[in-house]
């Protein structure tokens, strides 16, 4: 299903359980449902810890700022998608990475030591300028170099943030050597991006019953959860699949409880 329906989002880290395999969405469309959103997937892609990365510059292939970098995991995984097929890299200077190899030593989880460990190690290149470091990872120089000019100016003169990241985490990144943090979402055990689907069948938001495409529905069918289109098709913030299966599941079940057997 994603290789029919989300194609640009293989390579991320499917998040759910070995059943979360799109088969209640396929029983339900056998049986006459019909679905939207199948092609909607949110993926995260967190930049922190350590939080020192978040004053970098995340930016494309053609070395264009991507989005403000200390958004939400799954806004900045948005971003990713819908500009840069899911390509992007991080500008950190020497002070940067400095910060954030001191900042690994204090609390975190396992798992984000790993990762923060190997962002700052073999997940880089490195370079004494920009332009340098830009033609390491790939990317195009004079755009990066553009990017980085237009931070660091507003960063020096105190001006907002091109991008709109909040001041405090806005340093001019001028301290060389240069670093480029590959984020973009390909295979990785040490830098995954979780990933789920937001897509499914389409149901009648007052009973949770399967519809046809023509509006009509399936007699006895329901569905719930991420199995349904539901609140957050359009947009995903994490828990939101808790509280929308909790509302679905009991919406479908009065309804089914109160509906006579046929």
């Amino acid at each position: 299903m994603m290789r029919e329906f989300a194609p640009a989002f293989r390579g991320g880290l499917p998040l759910g359980t070995p059943g979360d395999d799109g088969s209640g969405i396929r029983l339900g469309a056998a049986a006459g449902g019909a679905t939207a959103f199948l092609d909607r997937v949110s993926v995260w892609r967190f930049l922190s810890p350590p939080s020192a990365l978040l004053t970098g510059v995340l930016v494309g292939r053609d070395g264009r700022r991507v989005c403000d970098e200390s958004r939400y995991g799954a806004a900045i995984g948005a971003a990713m998608m819908a500009g840069h097929g899911g390509q992007a890299w991080l500008l950190a200077d020497h002070a940067t990475l400095a910060q954030a190899r001191r900042q690994l030593r204090g609390p975190a989880l396992w798992f984000q030591r790993i990762q923060g460990a190997y962002l700052l190690t073999a997940g880089r290149v490195s370079a004494a300028t920009p332009g340098g470091a830009a033609v390491r990872a790939g990317i195009d120089p004079a755009g990066l170099t553009a990017t980085l000019a237009e931070y660091n100016a507003a960063a020096a003169a105190g001006r907002p943030d091109p991008a709109g990241k909040p001041a405090g985490l806005v340093r001019a990144q001028d301290r060389p050597p240069f670093s480029l943090i590959d984020c973009s979402v390909r295979p990785r055990l040490a830098y995954p991006a979780p990933m789920l689907t937001l897509g499914g069948l389409l149901v009648a938001e007052d009973t949770g019953q399967v519809r046809r495409a023509d509006g009509g529905v399936v007699p006895g069918l329901y569905a719930a959860g991420r199995t349904a289109v539901g609140l957050c098709s359009h947009s995903y913030v994490s828990g939101l699949s808790l509280a929308d299966c909790v509302f679905s599941g009991r919406r479908a079940g009065r309804h089914a409880a109160a509906t006579p057997a046929a």
